[in-house]
């Protein structure tokens, strides 16, 4: 009953990451049949212009029927999220909830728990222009009223980001809903997984971005995370107007909704909302757990988190790293950190406002050693992504291994979604050093407090 949730978002992804971790699996998020690997492999041999052909036609397939929003269910969610760890034996130390995000994957697998996440996403079959607002949320809204119909302790945003999603919001509209309370299938987990006195480490992100107020648990969303701001999102730039008319877009300009209060919140795909956190610290305060919580205002900083938990780790058992693994959006896979002693850093997306944080942690790459590197697929060549070229110049000092992607074709080569992972294990499998031992709390704690001021538990 919860085939409408988005198995290759974001969330999802953070947490079938962790759980395939924990199982000693590598994820392989894109499953294909051997008719649809192949057929990519022929329409990638073919060019960009057939690769976008090709992609919009799968695409203006895909998509869950509205009337599907009948069936959304807080519970179906949470049991969902929950079943990933299942046959999993044991009690754990720890848990970790709230925000998802591949740092948080990381971290979740270094300290060897669970993440469950705050956030799922749906979409659901859209008929507009990429570039018409209006009728995007015209058709969104009746399946948002639905769900929250249904589930008082959800808030749903519609995540409307016409740049970067572009090849997909031609034909769908994404739908994210978030936790405001705990769900009892989360809290059974946790009563039942916890060892007594146990800890839920919270991922508070604080990472802000203008919403329209549609309604009470309701908003809409333009744009995301980029090098592209909220405030030009909404009033344009001469590069969106210019991409606009070199496809010959009737729209041409920002993408605004007038009349409707614009307001700052969480972002929709990074950010923790307020109440999911007062309710899960009340939970760990009425049945004896440890609470800490993790705060931070950018996604970038759970992904440094991850990287110096993981160097401490390594310090701690003694073990040199054999290189760094840089991943970026979905393309999560922790399992090979532990596998071939990678130091992992994670970027949450493929545009040039992650490469200052690139340039800074590679200062501290390990001198010498290879960086393994899985570019995303996200077929959408925007006027703000980063080029293979920059990455290979702020990474020129280490020897690359670039696994995955056909560089003619980047950002939008369909076999990376099935060989990036493939690829992973096989360079992990040659590469065999396993990591054994997992980080404490406190050490996680003394990491957050190195780059951020004191994270203390309560409790």
């Amino acid at each position: 009953m919860t085939d409408y949730i988005e198995r290759i978002d974001s969330s999802a992804v953070a947490m079938r990451s962790v759980a395939a971790a924990l199982r000693g699996q590598f994820l392989r998020a894109y499953q294909g049949t051997v008719l649809e690997e192949a057929l990519a492999r022929v329409v990638a041999l073919c060019g960009r212009r057939v690769v976008s052909w090709a992609i919009e036609q799968v695409i203006r397939g895909s998509g869950t029927d509205p009337a599907v929003a009948e069936r959304v269910c807080t519970s179906d969610l949470a049991r969902w999220a929950v079943s990933l760890y299942n046959n999993l034996n044991g009690l754990f130390d720890a848990i970790v909830l709230g925000a998802p995000n591949g740092g948080v994957a990381n971290l979740a697998v270094a300290l060897g728990v669970p993440f469950l996440s705050e956030h799922f996403v749906s979409a659901f079959r859209v008929q507009a222009h990429v570039d018409d607002i209006a009728a995007h949320k015209s058709q969104g809204d009746p399946v948002a009223r639905t769900i929250l119909a249904h589930n008082p302790a959800l808030h749903v945003i519609q995540h409307y980001d016409p740049l970067h999603d572009r090849f997909l919001v031609k034909y769908v509209n994404h739908i994210r809903m978030k936790l405001l309370d705990l769900p009892e299938e989360y809290r059974a987990f946790i009563r039942e997984r916890l060892r007594p006195g146990g800890t839920l480490v919270f991922v508070d992100c604080h990472y802000p971005w203008l919403q329209y107020r549609v309604g009470e648990r309701h908003t809409f969303q333009v744009g995301g995370l980029g090098a592209v701001a909220d405030e030009e999102f909404i009033a344009g730039t001469p590069q969106i107007a210019a991409m606009q008319r070199a496809e010959r877009s009737p729209y041409v300009g920002g993408w605004s909704l007038p009349g409707l209060p614009l307001e700052r919140h969480p972002e929709s795909e990074w950010g923790t909302l307020p109440e999911f956190r007062a309710a899960v610290e009340k939970f760990a305060q009425e049945h004896g757990y440890c609470f800490l919580p993790l705060v931070a205002d950018h996604p970038e900083w759970y992904a440094e988190l991850a990287f110096r938990a993981n160097v401490r780790l390594f310090e701690k058992g003694g073990m040199e790293p054999q290189g760094v693994l840089v991943e970026c959006f979905t393309q999560t896979n922790p399992l090979a950190a532990r596998q071939s002693r990678l130091w992992p850093l994670w970027l949450p997306w493929n545009c040039t406002d992650s490469l200052p944080f690139l340039r800074r942690m590679v200062a501290e790459f390990p001198r010498g050693k290879p960086v393994v590197f899985t570019p995303l697929a996200n077929f959408t060549p925007t006027f703000d992504l980063a080029t293979l070229e920059q990455y290979r110049e702020i990474l020129s000092g280490f020897p690359l291994v670039m696994l995955g992607m056909d560089p003619r074709l980047y950002p939008a080569d369909p076999t990376s979604l099935f060989r990036t992972a493939r690829e992973l294990e096989r360079w992990c499998a040659a590469h065999p050093a396993p990591v054994r031992i997992h980080l404490s709390l406190d050490e996680l704690a003394m990491c957050a407090q190195e780059i951020s001021g004191p994270a203390r538990r309560k409790g």
